[in-house]
């Protein structure tokens, strides 16, 4: 055991810590930590905290490792702080509307318990239900469903965050109006582990609907069938889902080789009866497939596993009137992958935010090919912010988000993002490099 994990075991056990072999499958964008720690409490994360800021350690905060490999590299990597073994649920009132559970908890534990009363919380990000409720609220992980609910943001009610420093800090509460000036929970959501590691969260559920149904269109070519999702997103009613999906060159099966148009209503039987009229008629055709219940809910849980096994991960944005464009810019990426390795590149596009996902199953990694893709992207990434929009690299080789970084320009804000994150760490030990400096 090296010299860090065991000051660390120390501090705890030596069941609690990992190092050498056993830590390399915790690695943070291929960089391997010197220790992985287990935290059992709330306390036991303050005081890791705490030791790493007075020796200068540099903490990477962590659930059960699903989200290591995405986003930006860190500067450097000496332990990851795992929740892992912090997964309990704490308190769950169906009266009340919310659930609260340690941040090790997972989405899918969170989802079975919550069902048992008819509720369920409705958060669909990518990877499906193996991930952890604060892995999912740290990366501000969303999916088709943030449409009809919104992000995570709009869903945390309140979080406990142990700081760089080892404060612990308790924000929000149980209920929705609960917040008085600035709220911080908002910053927490989506900090990538900048601010604090969070430790525990209370969510907001929602009754299960009543009728669970998909509609499926098909389009001529992906522009056309995302003309149409803009023109389905724009419809003056409520609806959970407005997904375009444009399969991969290689993919076969039923329905593979046509861009879909996937509308999901989650409503009581006479909404969604009216809903699918509206939909129809807004459209100018009928759904070519009408899904309900488990056959709807499995059509979106193929769009959580939509980047699996992905090799590169981009996430496009413009305004979402705009979404037809951002289709069509994505030829400019058909010389960086070899369209005979898995799948090729998928789309899947959110019509109401303006986001589409690309994922590309195996990127071509010569010399030439991975300079090309640099440079691609780099221009696309330039002209996408000239509009306002933005490229962002989820996850890809070292050698793309490395020289490309994975958020592009912070602009304006970087000043007084620098502020906030000297407040919540400020010894500078969390995340360094995650998010864009």
């Amino acid at each position: 055991m090296n010299s860090l994990a065991g000051m660390l075991t120390d501090r705890l056990s030596a069941a609690q810590v990992v190092d050498g072999i056993e830590a390399e499958r915790w690695a943070v964008c291929g960089r391997i930590p010197q220790a992985v720690v287990f935290p059992e409490s709330e306390e036991q994360v303050a005081e890791i905290l705490s030791l790493s800021s007075e020796e200068g350690w540099q903490c990477i905060p962590g659930g059960k490792g699903g989200w290591l490999h995405g986003g930006q590299p860190p500067q450097g990597v000496d332990v990851v702080v795992s929740a892992e073994r912090m997964n309990e649920i704490s308190a769950y009132e169906p009266a009340d509307m919310f659930i609260e559970a340690q941040a090790g908890a997972e989405l899918e534990v969170l989802e079975r318990r919550t069902l048992e009363c008819s509720q369920w919380i409705a958060l669909d990000p990518p990877g499906g239900e193996r991930g952890t409720l604060g892995a999912m609220v740290a990366v501000g992980a969303a999916g088709p469903l943030e449409a009809g609910f919104g992000s995570p943001r709009d869903q945390v009610l309140g979080a406990t965050l142990v700081t760089g420093d080892g404060r612990v800090l308790g924000l929000g509460g149980r209920v929705v109006k609960n917040v008085a000036g600035f709220d911080l929970l908002k910053l927490v959501t989506g900090s990538w582990g900048t601010l604090g590691m969070i430790t525990s969260v209370t969510m907001r559920v929602h009754p299960v609907p009543a009728t669970d149904r998909s509609l499926l269109f098909k389009g001529r070519d992906p522009a056309e069938a995302a003309a149409l999702a803009c023109r389905l997103a724009q419809a003056p009613l409520s609806l959970a889902a407005v997904e375009l999906l444009v399969p991969g060159d290689a993919e076969s099966g039923a329905n593979a080789s046509s861009p879909l148009v996937a509308v999901r209503i989650l409503e009581s039987v006479d909404g969604a009866d009216e809903a699918e009229r509206l939909v129809s008629e807004r459209a100018g055709i009928e759904p070519f497939q009408r899904l309900e219940g488990e056959q709807s809910a499995a059509i979106f849980e193929n769009v959580r596993a939509m980047e699996d096994g992905a090799e590169l991960v981009l996430r496009l944005s413009l305004l979402p009137s705009r979404l037809p464009e951002l289709v069509e810019m994505t030829s400019r990426l058909s010389g960086l992958y070899d369209p005979t390795e898995g799948w090729g590149m998928r789309l899947a596009g959110h019509a109401q935010t303006g986001v589409l996902r690309v994922m590309i199953a195996k990127m071509t990694h010569s010399t030439d090919g991975l300079d090309q893709a640099r440079v691609v992207l780099g221009v696309l990434r330039r002209s996408l912010e000239a509009e306002g929009g933005s490229l962002v690299v989820s996850q890809g080789p070292p050698e793309i988000v490395g020289a490309l970084g994975a958020w592009g320009d912070s602009g304006p804000v970087a000043p007084f993002n620098a502020g906030i994150r000297a407040a919540f760490d400020p010894a500078s030990i969390l995340a360094q490099g995650r998010l864009p400096q």
